[in-house]
C-alpha cells in the first residue's frame, strides 16, 4: 500500500512566488522620484528589456556599464533594431538637475524613443517579497499638428503649482512641462505625476534656447 507523504503549504507558496519573482537584473541603484499614480510595469524587469539609469552625479548607465548621451543612444539604436515600438525605460536619481536626464532623453529621441518610460518609487507598506517596477509614460516630440500643441506650463520653484496642473490637465488638453535645467528630476517627476493622475498626455520638449 503506498503512502502519499504529506506536502507543505508553505512549500507550495513559495514555490509560487518564485515562479512570479524574476531574477534580479544587474544595474545601478538610484534613488528614485516617489509617486502615487505610476502604472505597474513588470516588463522592466524581463530580461531583454532596455533600463536607462542616470546617477545623483549625472553618469549614465545601461545596467552597469557607463556611457555618454552619445554613446547611449547608437546602443538604444541597435537595441531597437527589429523591434519598433519597444519600450526603453529610465531610472533618474529625484535630486540629479533636469539638465542631465534631459541629455538623456535627447539622446533617446534620436534614436527614434518617442514615449520612454520613467521608473518611480511607491511608498509601499505591504513588506511584500517582490513589487514590480511602477512608471510613468511620457512623450518627447511635441505633435507638429496646430490643432494639437499642448499647454506649456514652466515647474519647478516659483512656477506651476499643484492646483494649476490639476485644473490645466482636467482640461482634457495635453501639456508640455518645462522646467530650469537646475530644477531637481523628482520635482519634475511630481508635476508629471499630478497630471497624470488627471489623465492628461505629457511632453517634455526641449528647453527654449
Amino acid at each position: 500500500m503506498s503512502h502519499m507523504v504529506p506536502f507543505s503549504v508553505g512549500v507550495l507558496l513559495a514555490a509560487v512566488t518564485a515562479a512570479q519573482t524574476p531574477v534580479l537584473r544587474k544595474g545601478v541603484s538610484v534613488q528614485m522620484p516617489i509617486t502615487t499614480n505610476a502604472a505597474p510595469m513588470p516588463d522592466a524587469d524581463l530580461a531583454g528589456s532596455l533600463v536607462v539609469a542616470v546617477t545623483f552625479r549625472g553618469t549614465v548607465f545601461v545596467e552597469v556599464t557607463t556611457m555618454t548621451p552619445a554613446q547611449l543612444s547608437g546602443k538604444v539604436k541597435e537595441h531597437l533594431t527589429g523591434h519598433p515600438g519597444k519600450r526603453v525605460y529610465l531610472k533618474g536619481d529625484a535630486r540629479t538637475p533636469y539638465a542631465t536626464v534631459l541629455e538623456v532623453l535627447h539622446a533617446l529621441r534620436t534614436a527614434g524613443v518617442n514615449a520612454p518610460i520613467l521608473l518611480t518609487a511607491q511608498n509601499d507598506s505591504t513588506n511584500a517579497t517582490y513589487v514590480p517596477p511602477m512608471g510613468l509614460e511620457v512623450v518627447l516630440p511635441l505633435p507638429a499638428s496646430d490643432a494639437a500643441q499642448p499647454v506649456t506650463l514652466k515647474v519647478g520653484k516659483g512656477q506651476a503649482s499643484d492646483a494649476e496642473l490639476k485644473q490645466h490637465a482636467r482640461r482634457g488638453r495635453p501639456l508640455a512641462l518645462q522646467a530650469d535645467g537646475t530644477v531637481p528630476f523628482g520635482d519634475v517627476v511630481h508635476a508629471i505625476d499630478v497630471c497624470r493622475a488627471e489623465g492628461a498626455k505629457v511632453f517634455l520638449p526641449s528647453p527654449p534656447k
